[in-house]
């Protein structure tokens, strides 16, 4: 089983990690795509973690930056593109960027 096929990987139907596999390559689209599908489930976790609405909109960019930048030069994320997500986000959240 390949990152890709993990079920882990998909959210609505969508392949969440197929989906970072083409960002990687410049896709913007795909990127934008991602960010559509994952970033709700994103703002509910620095939520849950800042227990401040404002604070927790003010990350979401951040982190999407963030991962964007990080996706550069990379066949596919280190690990399920949520599971990467959450992680991008718990640092944000507890200011170890």
């Amino acid at each position: 089983m390949t990152l890709t096929e993990s079920p882990a990987a998909e959210l609505g139907g969508i392949d969440l990690d197929a989906l970072l596999v083409r960002a990687a390559t410049g896709d913007c689209d795909a990127f934008v795509d991602f960010y559509d599908a994952t970033s709700p489930r994103v703002y509910a976790v620095l939520l849950t973690l800042t227990r401040d609405a404002d604070t927790a909109a003010s990350l979401l960019e951040g982190i999407y930056v963030e991962a964007w930048e990080r996706l550069r030069g990379r066949s596919a994320p280190p690990c399920p593109g949520m599971e990467w997500m959450s992680v991008i986000a718990h640092r944000h959240a507890s200011g170890r960027r």
